[in-house]
């Protein structure tokens, strides 16, 4: 029985998505992709066939593929630079077939995300980079600056720069309180498929593709370059609109302020093979700021064990000085479940 054109129409789109990531992760396999989709080897080469016809990707060796990009870079001096009349100038006329959803969310974060860099990094210039394909609309925009990083660092007089990225993770940071929200980075990485800050030697990298939650550092090549570079990317089916993402940070219907935050605890690691989170110390610094939300999720993903002292702190000692921020633990493993019951036993 021929497929309907919807059901074609989402081969398509899964094999741009599985080529797309195999760029990275170099996982794509025919067999495989026909067995999950219950379709014929000889189906999907005619679909592969199809995508190439049209210009959509390219061999690049056996049963290996590559999207077709277009490439576009802008250049920009940061005086008097204004984020609305590059987006309806520049980027927005190279957008007119991408779906609405997308545009918007791609909208959202990049005028954010230049805004930041025109207000934020005292720089003098921005560059541009922009990448489209029939998968998604890539960005990169890189200012020559003070990183990110350690401005905040800086401003919070924080003993480690690593420490700006759990800020950064949390939302509600700027370090321009009267004219900034705080919002803009928080919510553009969750708009986002995937998204990433390079900048002082780190990467801040929230990898929504992965949809593992986690935003996680480590150092890389292109993070030793001068100033900050942002990084995101938007597929074209996005389907979350901005609206149901604010939603999901609100306090309904009592007012649709930004009141609730999920922060993964492993960004309080330094990267030590076996981090261990067990003093007081280390808690009170994930807490920091934290009665400014009313409802805070700790995504435990990736840690083994807790030790009573952090545990103490975060879940009865906080709680008890700020009723109205309500934790929340996620991705517990039976270790840390356990120690959490311990010190809220009570």
């Amino acid at each position: 029985m021929p497929l309907s054109k919807l059901r074609r129409h989402e081969i398509m789109d899964a094999l741009l998505h599985e080529i797309e990531k195999d760029q990275f992760y170099n996982e794509f396999s025919v067999a495989t992709f026909a067995d999950v989709h219950k379709l014929s080897k000889q189906s999907i080469y005619r679909y592969l066939k199809a995508l190439e016809t049209e210009s959509k990707i390219e061999k690049r060796g056996k049963d290996r593929y590559r999207l077709v990009d277009s490439r576009f870079q802008f250049n920009y001096s940061i005086d008097n630079l204004k984020e609305d009349i590059v987006w309806s100038k520049d980027i927005a006329p190279l957008l007119q077939d991408m779906p609405e959803i997308a545009a918007k969310n791609c909208h959202y974060a990049f005028t954010e995300m230049l805004n930041n860099a025109i207000d934020h990094s005292e720089g003098t210039e921005v560059i541009v980079t922009m990448h489209i394909n029939a998968h998604d609309v890539s960005f990169i925009i890189s200012d020559n600056g003070i990183g990110i990083f350690t401005k905040i660092a800086s401003a919070m007089q924080l003993e480690e720069k690593r420490f700006a990225i759990l800020e950064l993770a949390k939302g509600k940071f700027t370090t321009d309180p009267e004219s900034h929200s705080g919002e803009g980075i928080f919510f553009s990485s969750k708009a986002t498929d995937m998204f990433g800050i390079f900048s002082d030697g780190l990467v801040f990298e929230a990898n929504n593709l992965r949809n593992d939650g986690l935003e996680r550092i480590y150092n890389h090549e292109i993070a030793e370059l001068i100033g900050t570079s942002v990084f995101f990317v938007i597929f074209r089916n996005h389907s979350v609109t901005t609206r149901e993402l604010f939603d999901r940070y609100t306090e309904e219907p009592d007012h649709y302020g930004f009141t609730k935050t999920a922060v993964p605890v492993k960004l309080l690691e330094y990267g030590e093979a076996y981090p261990v989170l067990i003093s007081r110390s280390q808690a009170k610094r994930l807490l920091v700021r934290f009665e400014r939300f009313e409802r805070i999720e700790l995504d435990f993903s990736g840690i083994d064990e807790i030790g009573q002292g952090f545990a103490d702190e975060v879940f009865r000692v906080f709680q008890s000085q700020h009723p109205n921020s309500k934790i929340t633990a996620v991705n517990c493993n039976p270790q840390v479940e356990r120690m959490i019951k311990h010190v809220t036993r009570h």
